[in-house]
């Protein structure tokens, strides 16, 4: 068989398609290994501007801590920052369910690409005289010796991830002489005299210290000076100032609004409404239903986390049972209301036919919002 010559043209274009620069090689082995770029490109730079807006999508309500982190890891990435530290270091405050740990997740899925880039740490675990060998791992001639510390295994296994340590309040004293040398050199030295990195680690610390106050001021949407005042007060007598002096920034996460809780339980909606999509059915809900949802599932004590639990066990239930049973078919919608009395909900399945005579609201309606 004879091929047709190859003209200087197609040569050149053929060419062409075949270069492979710098950056493409960089771009491939950093989602490989999970190692960002040491320079920045053109993608990093748009990313890091873009940080903010990025998060303020995941974590709702939270507007001046989401800046306040943003412009902290925007700080360092630039180079402008102190460097050999860690790129951003940071004390969440805040009661449970505001949003502190929603926003350590956005954070690895932003930077790093993956949740997975999380490394979460529950410091109610770690309390009494072992703690630090724990953490760290244990010197030569001592049991565990061989396993390597908690701490250091995982961030030299993940040298580019968020650590996040969870309540950290209720850790033993003598760990916070571990986070002294993190934050301040950006490395630890572990039981088997080997040094762990961790410049490229961002470190978030949450607390319920003082959250007492901040409750109680639920029913305002913005919290006082004289509250934050208390709550720093609360820190300041837990936390040594060589400790609170070290971070990037303390940042301070407000009572969730009625409202903003309504914006979060859209979000989980529209996350169980993607998964229906993907049956080919529809999915509607009414403003008085997701007013349903709320009342019946918010806990001033646990802010935001029931809402999930709550959509879980019965939405998500009844709508399983809805389709194991074959009541929804393909190309359907089911319209979810409230009931009468508003403390409970109600589904109708909406066939293909019938949705333009229907009086709920479109999936995609829902979704725009």
């Amino acid at each position: 068989m004879r091929h047709a010559p190859l003209t200087k043209s197609s040569s050149a274009n053929a060419m062409k398609e075949a270069i492979i620069t710098p950056d493409h090689v960089a771009q491939v082995v950093s989602r490989w290994t999970g190692i960002p770029v040491t320079v920045l490109n053109q993608e990093e730079k748009d990313k890091l501007i873009c940080l903010a807006d990025r998060l303020h999508e995941r974590v709702v309500g939270q507007d001046e801590a989401v800046n306040l982190v943003a412009e902290a890891v925007l700080r360092s990435r630039a180079g402008l920052d102190h460097p050999g530290q860690p790129i951003g270091s940071f004390l969440f405050l805040g009661s449970t369910g505001v949003g502190k740990t929603e926003l350590a997740k956005a954070l690895a899925e932003q930077l790093f690409d993956s949740e997975k880039m999380l490394v979460r740490f529950d410091m109610s675990e770690y309390v009494g005289s072992s703690s630090v060998l724990r953490l760290v791992g244990a010197p030569p001639s001592y049991r565990g010796y061989e396993d390597g510390g908690q701490l250091t295994e995982k961030v030299r296994r993940n040298p580019y991830s968020v650590i996040l340590f969870d309540e950290v309040e209720k850790a033993d004293p003598s760990v916070f002489n571990i986070f002294l040398q993190i934050l301040d050199d950006g490395r630890l030295t572990d039981g088997r005299g080997q040094t762990v990195d961790f410049k490229n680690t961002i470190i978030i610390m949450t607390s319920n210290l003082g959250s007492d106050y901040l409750i109680s001021k639920t029913a305002r949407e913005n919290t006082t000076e004289s509250t934050r005042d208390l709550l720093m007060e609360q820190v300041c007598k837990h936390f040594k100032p060589e400790l609170l002096n070290r971070l990037s920034e303390i940042v301070i996460f407000e009572p969730l609004s009625h409202d903003k809780l309504k914006e979060i339980t859209k979000i989980q909606m529209k996350s169980i409404m993607a998964r229906v999509a993907t049956k080919g059915i529809s999915l509607s809900i009414s403003d008085a239903a997701l007013d349903t949802i709320l009342s019946e599932s918010y806990s001033p004590t646990y802010g935001a986390r029931p809402i999930r639990r709550w959509m879980q066990k019965n939405v998500m239930t009844t709508l399983s049972k809805m389709l194991v049973k074959g009541q929804a078919s393909e190309g359907s919608t089911i319209c979810i209301e409230a009931t009468d009395d508003k403390k409970g909900l109600e589904y109708e399945v909406v066939k293909k036919e019938e949705i333009a005579h229907s009086g709920c609201l479109t999936f995609f309606w829902l979704l725009n919002l």
